[in-house]
């Protein structure tokens, strides 16, 4: 689509309407990734949306680790009203967006957003950039994960940002995850080995995270698997990445 046509939809429509399981909300879609996001939110990942559906419970503290632009941070919000979300996302772009979105469907205080990655160590890092359009995904703190080797992403710049493990993250700020949701694109492993305590606990009751690689596959699950969890769920055909593990 042509930038011209683009500018011209970015300023007549900016915002549209999801309509996702009887939900209804907004979307910032004024780019080409942010009106894929909108076009294909109730087909693109249907897992995700069936995992929050069942798995999330009320008055349960939902961890959504690679937010982007918060479209399942809204959803879980909205699903489970008396849930308490909070939202990572170390990216500039993806993090104004997600902030947007949220004050436009009123849910500010309901969901609360922290712009840091998380990994295995605590300090100051860079995120590599593969795309600079808001809302675009692949960015990693590795420059050459094993997600982007795999879709042969070049890094195009860097941006800045502060790193902490998930561990760190909970004493800190003494709240322990019932859920979790890890889509960073090639360091799921890090967080991980980050999160030893955090997963071991009791009070997580399941995740989802997206591995498209084997490797990353069988590092995650020897992660879990030590931590006392099981994968209940993965997709048969193969062609979904997503995998859900439970306590």
């Amino acid at each position: 689509m042509s930038r011209l046509r683009w500018a011209a939809l970015s300023a007549f429509a900016p915002r549209r309407k999801v309509f996702a399981r009887g939900l209804t909300f907004t979307l910032q879609s004024d780019n080409p990734v942010t009106y894929y996001r909108w076009r294909t939110y109730n087909v693109k990942e249907p897992e995700t949306l069936d995992w929050i559906d069942r798995w999330v419970q009320a008055e349960d503290l939902f961890f959504d680790i690679g937010a982007n632009i918060g479209s399942y941070s809204i959803y879980a919000a909205l699903r489970h009203p008396r849930a308490q979300v909070i939202a990572f996302e170390p990216e500039y772009s993806n993090l104004f967006l997600l902030r947007q979105n949220l004050l436009h469907n009123a849910l500010q205080d309901r969901v609360e957003v922290y712009s840091v990655a998380l990994g295995n160590r605590v300090g100051l890092s860079r995120l590599h950039i593969q795309d600079w359009t808001p809302g675009a995904a692949l960015h990693t703190e590795s420059p050459t994960s094993l997600l982007q080797t795999a879709h042969k992403a070049a890094v195009i710049g860097r941006e800045g940002i502060a790193v902490t493990t998930l561990d760190r993250f909970c004493h800190e700020t003494q709240r322990l995850p019932n859920c979790l949701k890890i889509d960073v694109d090639g360091t799921e492993p890090a967080i991980l080995e980050g999160a030893s305590e955090t997963l071991r606990s009791a009070t997580l009751r399941s995740l989802i995270l997206e591995l498209s690689q084997p490797e990353l596959r069988r590092r995650c699950a020897l992660l879990l698997e030590q931590a006392g969890l099981r994968r209940v769920w993965a997709d048969p055909t193969g062609r979904k990445s997503n995998e859900i593990w439970s306590r």
